[in-house]
């Protein structure tokens, strides 16, 4: 294999830059808390407990504020009311959440669960009753009967907090009727993969032509560690790199790092991860033997001047896919909708057209940009870091091949499907579309194999109308 600099100048690449990590930890900290139901929960419930100590406790902060007239009795007795009816709301919407997840399973796909378990409203509204509950029974114990502007403070602030929970309550319900309509829950995949394409797939406006990267011809390999002190470097799947702090390590050791792993894809323990390739003019990435030995035949742990521990600190390993740097995984949500329609059980070709009409729609913001190369520079510009990035055969795979499998059959599919691939032919650079026009031809080879009408074969932006 020739490495690159053997034959002069090396080849400009379209790089971006890797300088902060701020950026990084701040949407990893953001999916954190999203992926987390009870993240939310906890610091309103929190609050609650805090807005009782000061309401029964604080009378400094109160005195210009009054309350309403209530004697220590009937002060209790409304506490203990809102208490009492705050835990049977919980159970409500407990029951209405249970059942808006089993209806998403079912119906469209146990991938798009992530979309109600990540809903803010659905955590705000569980943690506003939490509030309520928490603050009611603090306030009880704390005001130990007494009466006065402390019962009369708990509860005028009581009174707010249950207007507070109806009001989010009523939200609540809207959103998860929403939520229940297939055609919200596409739409809302559909836009937070359009963003993560535009975060994680097209350039941007920092983007810099550099040097490509020079490649060993037989690279160290890394190997994720069998053990750490943190989980995230434990076996999972592939979620987010922090780009600047890899770099940085590649810089400090004079070589490239080549992640050999995608986004999404597990990572076992001891398993490799990344490769190290030796820098121009940094001589080899570790110690060479005179005889070598091919990759395969190499021990399992191999010397190189990048710890395996320090390279994987920089990657973030977790049990289920996102978003945030993982745009394929919207195509796999949208992809997975519609085929679950398409199955025997469900036989619901509408909806499939309505996710064709999504895919058709991100695939077209792909095809009309420049995609990143994968590469990424240090602070001084120069390529430290490379990620394998989906082509766009890939994409394409991902998003119409089961969809043609299952649906081919059905006149309403396969019309959208010819329309789809008429729009990407029209919209896309030159270049990629000879890999349309191959799947389109296909698809109407196979129509016209198993016995497809003339209507089957027109396409139609509308399926069947």
């Amino acid at each position: 294999m020739r490495t690159a600099g053997q034959d002069g100048a090396r080849p400009a690449v379209p790089a971006e830059p890797a300088v902060s990590s701020g950026g990084y930890r701040w949407r990893w900290a953001g999916e954190w808390v999203r992926e987390r139901f009870w993240v939310i929960p906890a610091v309103l419930l929190a609050l609650g407990i805090g807005l009782a100590v000061l309401t029964i406790e604080g009378n400094g902060l109160w005195h210009s504020l009054g309350g309403v007239p209530a004697d220590a009795s009937w002060g209790s007795g409304f506490l203990e009311s809102i208490a009492s009816a705050t835990l049977t709301f919980l159970g409500v919407v407990f029951t209405l959440t249970l059942v808006a997840l089993q209806l998403a399973s079912s119906q469209l796909s146990p991938r798009v669960i992530r979309t109600f378990v990540r809903s803010g409203i659905t955590r705000v509204a569980f943690g506003t009753l939490l509030a309520a509950f928490a603050y009611a029974v603090t306030a009880l114990v704390l005001s130990h009967g007494r009466s006065g502007p402390a019962i009369s403070r708990a509860v005028a602030v009581a009174a707010v907090l249950v207007a507070a929970s109806l009001v989010v309550f009523l939200r609540y319900v809207s959103a998860m009727m929403e939520l229940l309509q297939v055609v919200d829950v596409i739409a809302a995949v559909a836009k937070e993969t359009k963003c993560a394409v535009t975060a994680s797939w097209l350039p941007s406006p920092a983007s810099r032509p550099a040097p490509a990267p020079a490649r060993s011809e037989h690279p160290d390999l890394l190997r994720l560690p069998a053990s750490g002190r943190f989980r995230r470097r434990g076996p999972g799947r592939m979620l987010g790199v922090d780009h600047a702090r890899l770099a940085e390590v590649a810089r400090r050791h004079g070589c490239v790092i080549e992640l050999t792993v995608r986004m999404g894809e597990f990572v076992p323990a001891g398993g490799v991860f990344a490769a190290v390739h030796a820098a121009e003019g940094h001589g080899p990435a570790a110690p060479v033997p005179a005889a070598r030995a091919p990759v395969a035949a190499r021990p399992a742990t191999l010397p190189g001047p990048v710890p395996a521990g320090e390279a994987a600190a920089a990657v973030n390993l977790g049990r289920g896919r996102t978003l945030y740097q993982d745009p394929a995984f919207g195509l796999r949500q949208l992809a997975d909708i519609a085929a679950q329609s398409l199955s025997p059980a469900v036989n619901q070709p509408t909806t499939a057209v309505l996710v064709i009409d999504s895919l058709e729609d991100i695939l077209l913001l792909i095809a009309r940009s420049r995609r990143r190369s994968g590469c990424y520079t240090d602070r001084d510009g120069a390529v430290r870091l490379m990620l394998p990035l989906p082509g766009w055969e890939d994409c394409l795979d991902l998003a119409f091949t089961e969809i043609t499998v299952y649906g081919a059959t059905s006149p309403q599919v396969a019309r959208r499907l010819l329309a789809a691939y008429a729009a990407l032919e029209a919209g896309a650079a030159p270049g990629l579309r000879p890999a349309v026009t191959a799947r389109r031809e296909e698809l109407s080879r196979q129509l016209a194999t198993e016995g497809g009408t003339q209507q089957s074969l027109r396409a139609d932006s509308m399926g069947l109308g």
